[in-house]
């Protein structure tokens, strides 16, 4: 290969990995109204988490993250930031179908979680913010991360973020 070849591939080459990541994300599905039916199925005194978060605190995370969905998040990152590596990881994720972020991150301003909430007070916000979300015709707020997102892409957002956290729920 020589230098033309190699410079050219190098120019060429991310912009084919983010378009083939966004047409995967594009057709792959990401049903929320069956993860809904799941939630409601689960038995709250029952569930034990893995994680550094108790059951209690990684439903009330999730809850935020769908509520300022719509009402918007209380802090965002750089628009910089938001544009390039967020949205980025944004089409790897929903490409490869697995969010991987740090489980015990809170969402920049959000208020505290509260570790002795019931689970099923928590439980029940969740499945209420996700019924809110599911339903909801109006402008949506932009991810903190991600930016200006499409109701698709926050049903990707919401389902692989509930499903990256619940995996920690047994």
């Amino acid at each position: 290969m020589n230098r033309r070849q190699f410079l050219t591939a190098a120019a060429w080459t991310p912009i084919v990995v983010v378009l083939g990541a966004k047409l995967t994300a594009t057709i792959r599905p990401y049903p929320l109204q069956h993860l809904l039916t799941q939630l409601r199925a689960l038995k709250p005194d029952a569930l034990r988490s893995s994680g550094s978060w108790t059951v209690s605190e990684i439903l009330q995370h999730c809850a935020q993250s769908i509520r300022y969905s719509i009402s918007g998040y209380p802090q965002a990152y750089s628009a910089l930031f938001q544009n390039t590596a967020g949205k980025l990881a944004l089409n790897l994720f929903a490409a490869t179908g697995s969010m991987h972020h740090p489980l015990d991150q809170p969402i920049p301003g959000a208020p505290a979680l509260i570790p002795e909430l019931p689970n099923d007070v928590a439980l029940h916000e969740l499945t209420f913010e996700l019924q809110q979300f599911i339903n909801w015709q109006g402008p949506l707020a932009p991810h903190f991360a991600y930016g200006s997102l499409t109701k698709a892409q926050y049903y990707s957002v919401h389902y692989l973020h509930l499903q990256s956290h619940l995996a920690e729920i047994s």
